[in-house]
């Protein structure tokens, strides 16, 4: 695996890691391990790797999908992860109201800027 794969999947580890802790504000860890759940069991059937995203408690990990990277260097990681958090941001909508979900948004956006939420909003 190259050095810009390692880092896209880390850029992504730590935008999950900060949508958990902002959502955990409104909807507390379990549920949000939950919806965490939910969208990994719903994107399992098309991305089978997104099944090795480890979270519990905060913490996301990324290390075991970019392990089988090595494995599968075809893997779309932008496709995986872009629906991941696509599904993640509209559910989140739904529990917690349009508002509270665009704050979210609009911080991700400043932080990680090149994965941008806004843009997916959009599409």
């Amino acid at each position: 695996m190259n050095v810009l794969v390692e880092k896209k999947i880390e850029r992504y580890e730590n935008l999950l890691r900060e949508i958990w802790a902002a959502s955990e504000k409104y909807l507390g860890a379990f549920s949000v391990k939950l919806l965490v759940e939910r969208i990994v069991w719903e994107l399992s059937t098309e991305y089978r790797e997104i099944e090795l995203l480890h979270y519990d408690e905060g913490k996301i990990s990324c290390v075991e999908i970019a392990a089988s990277l090595k494995k599968n260097p075809d893997l779309p990681v932008d496709d995986m992860f872009m629906k991941f958090i696509t599904r993640y941001v509209e559910i989140l909508a739904r529990l917690i109201g349009h508002e509270k979900t665009e704050k979210i948004a609009k911080k991700l956006d400043e932080d990680f800027g090149d994965i941008s939420l806004k843009r997916l909003r959009e599409e």
